[in-house]
């Protein structure tokens, strides 16, 4: 008999449905367990606020998106549906707060755990796992499920965990150590969260994957005695920094003999375009706005280096698509990526946003030898060649079964 395993999160793909600031990364993880022969219902907690909310997002929905990590939901009417993505039975539905960034109100959480409770019932599904991605409100969603199931419980953070102690007030020591186990999207996450929270017994790094094809058919790239070929892939937003490769780029090749290739949109990109004419480096930097995935991918291959660094990420897929292409790959450090790059061994870590160190970086990087090059290149694509969306998964699952 099939396991089953019911996975709430405030984040899903919608067919119907397309969100600046969206991400897939919790349907990867459900996909592939529908493959390794897991039954697996997605509840997806969309939340609507006040209608002025939705209305004014519905109109500023870039520049929101410029400024907060979370999903903007421009439309409450496109809650309370089902649908079937991959394999993957998904129930989509509205759960109400007045306000962003604030605790979800008592009679919006007991209406939605009777809902879930209903929804299995009409499926009959009795999950032997529950899972929550992102805290708020599944911290407390899960819990207050595990009450009515005989259910293993996981709760997976994504981002800054300061907050828990202010939304949830008293009642968050017994909601943290009611949780079996605590899964963190990098190190850094888990870090902050055992510093804040006490050390858990049971945790892993619930790292994401990348598609099988993103892996290089050679270790060999041809890189230059000095990187030339660099390229950022990205929304062009204040917190990824993009106009401080620009200025390290600009102090690392007086001689403007490099190329530097921006995919992505955004907010930043006028202010970036009159930077590079204040520079003169039309010529070098180049535009490619938003491409498909497969474009993406060809780009990254003919490129010699990747560099972001950015601010509040979580984790950043794109870093491993790059290094799983055998780029030299610049990501920040104590940011989602810090812990798959290592620092100087299969790729480097610089401060978000810091123009000195990254130029320091790259010359650095200029420096070695183009067999050093290669080593770094060859470690890269080892490392991302263990976190394909399948080994992810399943390392996912593994760690919450081993416990």
């Amino acid at each position: 008999m099939k396991q089953k395993i019911l996975l709430l999160t405030n984040i899903y793909p919608d067919p119907d449905l397309k969100l600046l600031n969206s991400t897939n990364v919790v349907h990867y993880f459900a996909r592939e367990w529908v493959k390794l022969g897991y039954e697996v219902k997605v509840i997806y907690n969309y939340t609507i606020y006040l209608r002025v909310l939705h209305l004014i997002a519905k109109y500023f929905e870039g520049f929101i998106a410029n400024w907060s990590l979370s999903i903007v939901n421009t439309d409450r009417k496109l809650a309370g549906k089902r649908y079937s993505i991959e394999g993957v039975q998904v129930e989509k539905i509205p759960l109400y707060k007045a306000l962003p960034r604030i605790k979800f109100p008592k009679k919006s959480i007991t209406k939605q755990v009777d809902k879930i409770i209903n929804s299995n019932i009409t499926d009959d599904f009795i999950p032997d796992i529950i899972i929550g991605h992102f805290h708020n409100p599944n911290l407390e969603l899960v819990n207050l499920l595990k009450n009515v199931y005989s259910a293993k419980t996981c709760i997976i953070l994504h981002g800054s965990t300061t907050n828990i102690k202010n939304i949830y007030k008293d009642d968050f020591p017994q909601l943290i150590d009611n949780i079996d186990i605590w899964g963190y999207r990098s190190s850094a996450i888990g870090k902050k969260f055992e510093t804040l929270y006490s050390v858990r017994p049971q945790s892993f790094i619930c790292y994401s994957g990348i598609p099988e094809n993103f892996l290089t058919d050679t270790n060999e790239k041809k890189f230059s005695v000095e990187i030339k070929r660099i390229i950022y892939v990205g929304a062009l937003i204040k917190r990824k920094n993009p106009t401080s490769l620009i200025y390290a780029l600009d102090k690392v090749y007086p001689n403007k003999n490099f190329s530097l290739t921006f995919i992505g949109q955004g907010s930043e990109k006028k202010r970036m375009k009159k930077i590079i004419r204040e520079l003169k480096l039309i010529s070098n930097i180049h535009f490619l706005g938003h491409i498909s995935r497969e474009e993406v991918s060809k780009e990254i291959e003919a490129s010699e280096s990747f560099i972001m660094i950015s601010e509040n990420e979580t984790f950043g897929l794109v870093y491993l698509e790059a290094m799983a292409k055998g780029c030299i790959t610049i990501g920040s450090r104590n940011e989602g990526i810090d812990g798959v790059i290592k620092d100087g061994e299969n790729g480097f870590l610089c401060e978000a946003g810091n123009v000195i160190e990254l130029t320091n970086i790259i010359r650095k990087i200029n420096s070695l030898s183009i067999t050093e090059k290669n080593i770094i290149s060859s470690k890269a694509i080892e490392a991302a060649a263990n976190l394909t969306d399948f080994k992810a998964a399943k390392k996912y699952l593994d760690a919450v079964l081993s416990f």
